[in-house]
């Protein structure tokens, strides 16, 4: 992951876990290390796949891998990821307005100017089968008012 974020002018838009947090979680990850995936309980955290990676598309047969061994539930910044992760099933359930006083370390609205002036909501998105080979609509998923919000809106839809 730390690789990956290197030279990557993207890489504001991806949480890092410290090594302890990654500990309590399941990591599964290629063969060659270049591709992966972690699991905090149901939800699916940390996708990542280096473009030199032996397996090409990796991310979606890591997020296939995931749902097999439980992944559920995720969450991401309305960019290019929700498109990814419809392909696998993932619906979206709710959102969140971007706010200013979250923004991850090293954010420039600049960079990421195409996604609503470089604001993405956060979008929170359930696991559903019948959804495999989606196409994501922008703007989908109801408003909530917080981040717990969102988590609660996705639980609900998938019975927990």
């Amino acid at each position: 992951m730390e690789t990956l974020r290197e030279g990557n002018r993207f890489a504001a838009s991806v949480y890092v876990y410290s090594d302890d947090e990654y500990a309590g979680m399941r990591l599964l990850v290629t063969d060659d290390g270049r591709s992966g995936i972690a699991l905090k309980d149901d939800e699916i955290v940390s996708l990542y796949a280096h473009r030199g990676s032996n397996h090409p598309a990796a991310a979606n047969s890591m997020l296939e891998t995931a749902v097999a061994a439980g992944g559920r539930r995720l969450d991401c910044f309305d960019t290019v990821l929700p498109a990814i992760y419809a392909k696998s099933g993932f619906v979206p359930v709710a959102r969140l307005k971007w706010d200013d006083d979250y923004a991850p370390d090293g954010w420039d609205c600049n960079t990421y100017a195409a996604f609503n002036g470089g604001r993405p909501d956060v979008v929170f998105m359930a696991h559903d089968p019948a959804s495999a080979d989606s196409r994501y609509q922008r703007g989908s998923g109801r408003y909530v008012d917080s981040y717990d919000d969102g988590i609660g809106a996705v639980r609900a839809r998938l019975g927990r």
